[in-house]
């Protein structure tokens, strides 16, 4: 064991020591006292009964470490560790911990000093450096022991985090679970619902390859400040995406919109890849489970919009929400799409014709043809559907067929674009081109 000082104890150690050991009761009894700003806030019972404790175990080895001039053992050292994980478990801010032990050294100090006799200046001087010493090896220790313990807390309240966002978003009763794992809920939350594309080490074919990729997406997306523990952030994320219900606060200066996407940006920039989100906003905990299924709906209907915002609210989707709503008016709209859904050209055609605002000249360009394309493939539609894509009602009747194509999963859609063509291309006998080549005008 290393020594505490550089030098021997003085002779005079052994003496004063002594008269400190016949002081060890009222030292303890000090401990049990001490109504400093640090304890009071704790129970009672690790006042009155845990601090004396810990004080006789302790004071045992400083008596042995001083008389002998060496640092404690690990097993004199193991009741530090053990109060520090207890502490941790608590929930004891580290630096309250290291203050109280700091003011019991103090008060061995003070002791010391009190009864030290005019010739014991080389004895006050001894006692002095070693107990610094002391004082050094016993925060390190508590320090190692707390963090440790700290370390296996965070792992543990992940886990319990990700099963309390899973219950709220179940509507269980997530709170005993919350309370037993220390996790604070809020009254009311913001909902998001996040889709993560895949990294490229996650396509791979290897099964184990895949994991490894996912589980390295997921430590850089934890790592991110917003999930530590000292957040009350519950997510359900997973490498593919999930569920972040972040806690509503009314005094938040930024908009709600604005600190979502501020929040997708970090966790975009964390594994590299694309992430897009649905939200809904500001919503009593009871009610999160049907916001949960409406954000991962906003988030479903967003992958549609060519757009560079990264967060949906149920405002930039309201068409396509109210389009793809079950029931036979919405397989009658879906079914519009059934003369021409044979032909993938023409359901391209009409994408590019929309998304170009009907500018026949902006959609020849877009699609690499001739003008002349766009209306032989106009012709072709209205032929096809008995609708002219080129009036008010086509536009409003294709462009609604379309919505309600993209939006719905394609086991879903009755009668309408499946994206599939039941036969090859363009044989239906009519010529919409010159072949489809582009040519000058």
């Amino acid at each position: 064991m290393a020594a505490l000082t550089s030098s021997s104890p003085p002779p005079g150690t052994s003496a004063l020591l002594h008269r400190l050991q016949l002081r060890a009761n009222d030292m303890i009894k000090e401990s049990a006292l001490d109504s400093s700003d640090a304890l009071r806030a704790l129970p009672s019972e690790i006042r009155l009964t845990e601090l004396p404790w810990v004080t006789r175990r302790t004071l045992s080895t400083v008596f042995r470490a001083l008389g002998d001039n060496v640092t404690p053992s690990a097993d004199e050292l193991r009741p530090a560790r053990e109060i520090a994980v207890q502490r941790a478990d608590e929930g004891v801010p580290l630096s309250v911990v290291i203050r109280n032990w700091q003011a019991g050294f103090q008060r061995f100090w003070t002791e010391a000093a009190a009864l030290a006799r005019p010739e014991e200046g080389a004895e006050v001087a001894y006692l002095g450096t070693a107990l610094i010493s002391l004082f050094g090896t016993f925060s390190a220790t508590l320090v190692d022991a707390y963090e440790q313990e700290q370390m296996i807390l965070d792992s543990e309240k992940s886990s319990a985090g990700h099963l309390v966002a899973r219950m709220i978003l179940d509507g269980q009763e997530a709170r005993p679970y919350a309370d037993r794992f220390r996790i604070e809920l809020a009254a009311e939350y913001h909902v998001l619902a996040l889709a993560i594309a895949p990294t490229t080490d996650e396509l791979v074919d290897d099964a184990t390859g895949r994991l490894v990729a996912g589980r390295r997406k997921m430590r850089s997306m934890l790592s991110l400040p917003e999930f530590r523990r000292a957040t009350s952030i519950l997510t359900t994320l997973g490498p593919a995406g999930g569920h972040l219900l972040l806690p509503a606060d009314p005094h938040a200066t930024a908009s709600t919109l604005a600190a979502a996407a501020e929040l997708v940006e970090r966790i975009r920039s964390s594994v590299g890849v694309a992430v897009r989100a649905g939200l809904v906003e500001t919503v009593a905990i009871a009610d999160v489970p049907s916001a949960g299924t409406l954000a991962a709906e906003v988030l479903r209907l967003s992958a549609g919009h060519r757009s560079e915002r990264s967060v949906y609210r149920l405002a930039d989707v309201a068409l396509d929400f109210q389009l793809t709503r079950p029931g036979p008016a919405a397989d009658h709209v879906g079914a519009v799409l059934a003369p021409i859904e044979p032909f993938p050209e023409l359901i391209a055609f009409l994408q590019e014709y929309l998304r170009c605002d009907m500018d026949r000249g902006r959609t020849a360009r877009a699609l690499g043809v001739h003008p002349n394309t766009i209306n032989n493939r106009l012709h072709r539609v209205a032929s096809l559907s008995g609708i002219d894509p080129s009036g008010f009602v086509g536009v409003m009747a294709f462009g609604a067929a379309l919505t309600v194509a993209a939006s719905t999963p394609r086991d879903e859609v009755s009668g309408g674009f499946t994206g599939k063509s039941r036969k090859p291309a363009n044989q239906s006998g009519i010529s919409d081109d010159d072949g489809d080549r582009t040519r000058p005008a």
